[in-house]
């Protein structure tokens, strides 16, 4: 299919839900608003589109996008094991994206999850991007924990394990919390999705479906000084998730250390206070 044909999807199912495909992926995404500044955005792991309708305003055009695993974005299950998605895939969908809304140029912000999307396919998308704004976002260590565990097979298939034995992980994870392995906020995190099975088996997915997307720190620092791009991370003070050194860290190896911002939450950004609070310092100039 080329970039031109038209999905064979649905083009609404409501007056802003909107597809892009190619081959077995489907990209659904939201659209808030008809201004001419364009602000594309990624929400986090088990949130959804929904969320940056808060950013909408007469002047603003929001395209919300739905990741993969969420709303109705979906693709094969085979790529949670042996094809698996890869950023080049997501480029194709979002040529699409621009090309259906006809969109030249755009703001990126993104969260958590969301923002390992961003980071990995920044570099392909230089010339287009206005500014970038990552709220809390995964991503910027590519040797902690998580991503270490996701490229070793038998840390996945231990995962899966997980997934009907939730109870396992939990009392791994107090274990390696009491050894300082992990942070104490990660047990409470790891509760959260323990205790429902669909939110476990989401997680597993996720976690093992999207292993390529591993940002280049080098790739990524080279594509914001060729574009000039304005770039900022904004995390909370007291999350124990995404970090305010772990952000500094990343930000120091792209060479945009006075680019952090910190608010005094946790991680979830998506309550009325974080909410007013983004509203105030997210800017997206002309």
């Amino acid at each position: 299919m080329s970039m031109e044909e038209e999905t064979n999807f649905p083009k609404q199912t409501e007056a802003n839900e909107l597809f892009v495909d190619w081959e077995d992926l489907v990209l659904h995404y939201k659209v808030f608003g008809s201004g001419k500044n364009v602000i594309l955005c990624f929400h986090g792991h088990g949130k959804n589109a929904d969320d940056f309708r808060f950013l909408s305003s007469p002047e603003r055009r929001i395209i919300s996008v739905n990741l993969f695993l969420h709303g109705r974005s979906t693709f094969d299950e085979s790529r949670l094991n042996n094809n698996l998605l890869l950023p080049e895939d997501v480029e194709k969908l979002l040529e699409k994206l621009f090309l259906k809304e006809k969109i030249r140029q755009f703001h990126w912000v993104a969260y958590s999850q969301g923002g390992r999307f961003v980071l990995s396919l920044l570099p392909s998308f230089g010339s287009r991007i206005k500014s970038i704004q990552l709220l809390a976002p995964d991503g910027m260590n590519d040797k902690n924990f998580y991503s270490w565990t996701q490229r070793r097979w038998w840390a996945r298939k231990l995962f899966k394990r997980w997934t009907e034995r939730p109870e396992e992980l939990l009392k791994i994870s107090k274990v390696l919390a009491k050894r300082k392995v992990i942070r104490p906020k990660i047990v409470d995190f790891l509760n959260h999705y323990t205790s429902d099975k669909d939110k476990m088996k989401l997680a597993f997915q996720t976690w093992a479906g999207f292993r390529k997307f591993r940002p280049s720190p080098e790739k990524i620092r080279r594509t914001l000084e060729n574009h000039s791009i304005p770039f900022r991370v904004i995390v909370g003070e007291y999350d124990q998730i995404i970090t305010a050194e772990s952000a500094s860290n990343f930000l120091k190896k792209i060479s945009r250390e006075d680019k952090l911002v910190r608010i005094p939450f946790g991680h979830d950004f998506f309550r009325p206070e974080v909410t007013e609070k983004l509203k105030k310092i997210l800017f997206f100039p002309d």
